[in-house]
């Protein structure tokens, strides 16, 4: 592996402490980015998060989200400081964010660890936005961006594109929405219930502040993930009536909030597609993701419909 030598020499230079061992813990494998956990001499292991080049802005980030977090009680990985007592270590070509490691297994995608799950991300959304700290990766970012004319887009995705164009119109206004402190990626494989029960939420380089009824309807997605997308994704009233009873037992949405709730669950595929909507049909059938986000919009309505009636 050509990141496990100048990874062991960031930890050791700007932590001061011998690395014994490097191990890939990243879902998915990239060149540029890396999650290892890192065993270290006479101290319990760590999780270092890599980037290539210098990327301290944005490290430094998810490290305040992280401080912000622990300070008001709730469970999440903790920042190493480096020997000169920065939240975050650059050396050579790589920047480091070293949190302790969350020991445990994933929750899975069953009712009850989906209630656990929305529990905790409502006990997160009851913390106020700190405008100090960064926008979450769902937070709108603006301007919107413009979607092409309906003519450019493949036809199997025109049903995505007309309600991409409405969800991105009517999320013009979400500054009317509640704010609050979001994780920015709450699904299931970013959850871990550890040795004594309790549920730490990994994965923090998407948090920041935003409106508490886009994480709610990313994660009524993402209960669904665990199971079969193609050649549909079908809506699982068990999972979301899970999530939403764990999320209303700690914080209901308002009122205003759940008339979102459909541009909630479409708003990730929506925005992630955006760039795709000009490429060829061939694109659009024959690539994985590109199915999903399909099948997944598809399934959007059914999953808020399904949500709204859970608090009635």
């Amino acid at each position: 592996m050509r990141w496990e030598a100048p990874l062991r020499a960031l930890v050791e230079a700007a932590y001061g402490v011998e690395v014994i061992g490097l191990a890939s813990i990243a879902h998915h494998e990239f060149d540029d980015r890396v999650i290892c956990r890192v065993d270290l001499a006479g101290r319990p292991p760590a999780t270092l998060r890599a980037l290539a080049g210098d990327e301290r802005e944005w490290m430094l980030g998810q490290a305040a989200a992280l401080d912000f977090v622990e300070a008001r009680g709730l469970r999440a990985p903790r920042v190493f400081r480096t020997a000169g007592g920065e939240p975050v270590a650059v050396h050579g070509a790589w920047t480091g964010l070293l949190l302790t490691y969350v020991e445990g297994a994933e929750a899975g995608f069953a009712p009850a660890a989906l209630e656990a799950l929305a529990r905790h991300a409502a006990e997160l959304h009851a913390l106020p936005a700190d405008p100090a700290l960064p926008p979450s990766r769902l937070t709108p970012v603006e301007p919107l961006p413009e979607l092409p004319d309906a003519i450019r887009v493949p036809a199997v995705a025109r049903p995505l594109h007309r309600s991409a164009v409405e969800t991105m119109r009517r999320m013009a206004g979400w500054r009317r929405l509640p704010a609050a402190m979001l994780h920015g990626d709450c699904w299931p494989a970013n959850a871990v219930f550890g040795p004594d029960g309790g549920l730490t939420m990994v994965d923090w380089e998407g948090a920041g502040w935003g409106p508490p009824i886009l994480e709610l309807g990313y994660l009524l997605v993402g209960a669904h993930l665990g199971g079969p997308q193609l050649p549909e994704l079908r809506p699982d009233p068990e999972r979301i009536a899970a999530v939403m009873r764990g999320y209303a037992g700690v914080r209901r949405p308002t009122a205003e909030e759940l008339d979102w709730l459909t541009d909630a669950v479409r708003w990730d595929v929506a925005m992630r597609a955006a760039g795709a909507f000009t490429a060829g049909e061939e694109r659009w059938l024959g690539d994985l993701w590109l199915r999903k986000s399909v099948s997944r919009h598809a399934a959007s309505g059914e999953i808020a419909r399904i949500a709204r009636a859970c608090l009635d």
